[in-house]
């Protein structure tokens, strides 16, 4: 029967050596991790460093970096350390290390560890081979090395590494001391910025929402420019570049332009420039230069802004007598002189500021941007006597302004005089020292007349004014009928108002004033001069006999012209006289028909000229007869031979005998192409009417003459008359001489 013995037991000399390599382990295992954490926290100073140099985070940025290099610094110590280090290391693991590391143990120590691992005690049969496994593992591991079981390599390699990094740091710490101090402000999140060599600026870039950037309207050309300092000892790159960035990911760089050659000493920096052209989109970008860089730049592109709606708000003159007047304005509108205008413009963005200028009278206005509402702007002015041109100039919240100033042209409608279009009626250029002198025509004004008056001047004496009975009262317009009577007198002295004599010269005119206020010169208009020689009235009716003489003798002529036109009628053949048999007389009917054609056409064109004529006669026989009447000289006998014996048969032929005389001739005119009994009838008719017109043409010349008698019967005793006061100026004359002689004896 077999005998239980007590556990087997570990040999002193191997269970040294398995102690000995957990402590070797340990102490790799510590090494190799502080090494890796070393390399970690040295390449993530250094490339903090290189990071925070070239980019100068915001100290967000900063904290997020140092935030993410503590990450990998955790995770490579639990990698290489923590990890390694708190995992268990029993002794077969050992065993099996040594196994690997020396093969010649032929699977005798872990063997011999594992049997005395369990502690169980063997059967007695096994314990004589434990013990030779166990004799034998020991004598094996004698003289074995355990560095052996080591691969030094990536140890070495890391620790090679990390104290490279470190060195390199201390050298950093030793020979930059101000920059390492810097940076060690920077860890701590200071916002100071890294000194450099060359330090860049941009002009015009204000800070938005943390960015820098300058607003540019769309289309428009926009100059960069940058500036690289010179002063403490800093230096000019020799290039600059934009670094862009566009939202559909493109990229690109292009130089900046160097102006001049800017000295140290003399010059504050050295000026670069770019010029974007036709800026259509926003674009970011990055200013590099030497070592410094401009960063998070951008171009902005707005609208530019916009004038959506004007209004003019009118308070016109009181004179005008007009209701305030809202106008909308698109270009140029037209105003009365001296209204009052507020301008309301509406842009299509907030406005920052309005400029208005009128370059005419080289003044600014003063336009008020409202305060509630940043898109409206008021402009109060006043219009006179010249044309204003405004030229607006917007200045949104952008900083934008409008490329070209807003052309407004405001022109002045000044206030014209009344203009006064009278004619003298029934008055020659001749006037008796009583006549009354008539004046029609219209008078008319755009805002309404207020006085009328005439003027009057004797030779060269100073005008004066004779005031209206009636005044207008503010018409517009007005069709007047006014007389000027020189037999007027004033009511105190019982003497005439206008002294006036024969061989004077009167000067008359009819002026008109309306309600203009502005000034002191008041709008007045003035019809033309009327320039009247004063005459007796014998030499008056000497004048009107010229005249009456002058129509006669042209009425004759005009009875001569139709005593020609009805033997015309004479010389139509009938129409009923048809043609002959042959071919030849056919020919020659026709040739008379159609001479016959002509001459009625020839009478027809006749007696329309001496219609107008006759009543031209007519006018002009009225008119002597006004020139009486206005002058006062006037006869009922005289007025009666004249209108009664003259004028009114000579309108009635005018108007209406040969008016009759043309209608028939007319029909004989169509009747060429008719039957022959109607031609025959229209010729009859026509010739009866020439009859009927000389007839009446020929009573109206008797009368002529019967006047021309009676005015050569008045000459005579008017001449009788003048022989008789010049024989008693004579008479006077003599006497008197007769006794001055008489004295001088």
């Amino acid at each position: 029967m077999s005998t239980a013995t007590l556990p087997h037991q570990l040999p002193k000399p191997v269970g040294r050596k398995v102690r000995l390599l957990r402590w070797l382990v340990r102490g790799y295992v510590l090494v190799d991790g502080m090494a890796a954490i070393a390399v970690v926290c040295g390449l993530a100073f250094w490339i903090a460093l290189a990071i925070d140099w070239l980019l100068e985070p915001t100290p967000v940025t900063r904290v997020l970096m140092w935030l993410i290099a503590a990450i990998i610094a955790a995770a490579a110590a639990r990698r290489y350390l923590v990890g390694p280090l708190t995992t268990r290391l029993t002794d077969t693991n050992l065993a099996l290390l040594l196994e690997r590391s020396f093969p010649d143990l032929k699977q005798g120590l872990i063997t011999t560890v594992e049997a005395a691992n369990r502690r169980q005690p063997s059967p007695t049969s096994n314990q004589s081979l434990l013990l030779h496994t166990s004799s034998a593992a020991e004598q094996a591991l004698r003289g074995k090395s355990l560095s052996e079981v080591f691969q030094f390599g990536p140890i070495l390699r890391k620790t090679t590494i990390a104290g490279a990094l470190a060195t390199s740091i201390a050298f950093f710490a030793f020979l930059q001391p101000e920059a390492f101090g810097f940076w060690l402000e920077r860890i701590q999140l200071g916002e100071q910025p890294w000194p450099r060599r060359v330090q860049l600026s941009v002009m015009g870039f204000e800070e938005t929402d943390g960015r820098l950037a300058v607003n540019v309207a769309r289309d428009d050309d926009f100059e960069l420019q940058v500036l690289a300092s010179l002063l403490d000892d800093h230096v000019s790159p020799d290039l600059v570049e934009i670094r862009y960035r566009q939202p559909d990911g493109r990229r690109g760089r292009f130089p900046l332009t160097r102006i001049g050659d800017a000295l140290v000493g003399r010059d504050e920096s050295q000026l670069f420039r770019y010029e974007f052209k036709k800026v259509s989109a926003s674009l970011d970008f990055d200013l590099v230069g030497g070592d410094d860089r401009v960063r998070d730049l951008r171009l902005n592109v707005v609208e530019r802004p916009q004038i959506v709606r004007m209004l003019f708000e009118c308070k016109f003159p009181a004179y005008l007598n007009r209701t305030p007047q809202t106008i909308p304005v698109s270009g140029r509108v037209e105003v009365p002189e001296g209204t009052e205008i507020v301008c309301r413009l509406e842009s299509n963005k907030p406005l920052r500021s309005a400029h208005v200028h009128d370059p005419l009278g080289q003044v600014d206005l003063a336009a008020q941007l409202s305060e509630e509402n940043r898109y409206e702007v008021t402009l109060p002015f006043q219009i006179d006597q010249e044309d204003r041109v405004l030229l607006i100039t917007l200045l949104d919240t952008d900083g934008v302004e409008n490329r070209e100033p807003f052309r407004v042209i405001v022109g002045t409608v000044l206030d014209q005089p009344p203009e006064v279009a009278v004619q003298l009626r029934g008055i020659g250029s001749a006037i008796t020292a009583q006549a009354k002198i008539p004046l029609s025509g219209t008078i008319t004004d755009e805002y309404g007349v207020e006085q009328l008056w005439f003027e009057y001047r004797i030779d060269k004496n100073p005008p004066e004014n004779q005031m209206l009975s009636s005044q207008p009262a503010g018409r517009r317009e007005l069709s007047t009928f006014e007389h000027f009577d020189l037999s007027l007198t004033d009511q105190a002295t019982n003497r005439p108002i206008v002294d006036v004599a024969p061989g004077k010269q009167f000067t008359l005119s009819l002026h008109a004033r309306d309600s203009y206020d502005l000034d002191d010169q008041r709008q007045a208009g003035a019809s033309q001069r009327f320039v009247l020689d004063v005459v007796t009235e014998s030499e008056l009716r000497a004048l009107l006999e010229k005249k009456e003489l002058a129509l006669r003798q042209r009425f004759e002529s005009i009875y001569e012209k139709t005593l020609g036109t009805r033997e015309l009628l004479d010389r139509i053949q009938s129409p009923s006289n048809g043609p002959g048999d042959s071919s030849t007389d056919e020919s020659a009917a026709e040739r008379d028909r159609e001479r016959d054609r002509l001459r009625v056409t020839g009478a027809l064109q006749n007696v329309v000229q001496l219609s107008y004529e006759t009543l031209g006669v007519a006018d002009g026989m009225e008119d002597i007869v006004s020139e009486l009447v206005n002058n006062r000289v006037n006869s009922e006998e005289l007025t009666e031979r004249l209108m009664q014996g003259i004028a009114e048969p000579l309108r009635e032929i005018g108007g209406e005998l040969m008016p009759e005389l043309e209608r028939r001739l007319q029909q004989l005119q169509s009747s060429f192409s008719e039957d022959a009994t109607t031609g025959d009838q229209a010729l009859s008719a026509s010739k009866l009417q020439g009859d009927l017109v000389l007839d009446a043409m020929k009573r109206v010349l008797d009368r002529m003459l019967e006047l021309e008698s009676y005015n050569e019967l008045v000459e005579l005793l008017r001449g009788i008359v003048a022989d008789q006061l010049e024989i008693q100026q004579e008479t006077k004359q003599k006497r008197k001489e007769k006794l001055r002689s008489l004295l001088e004896d």
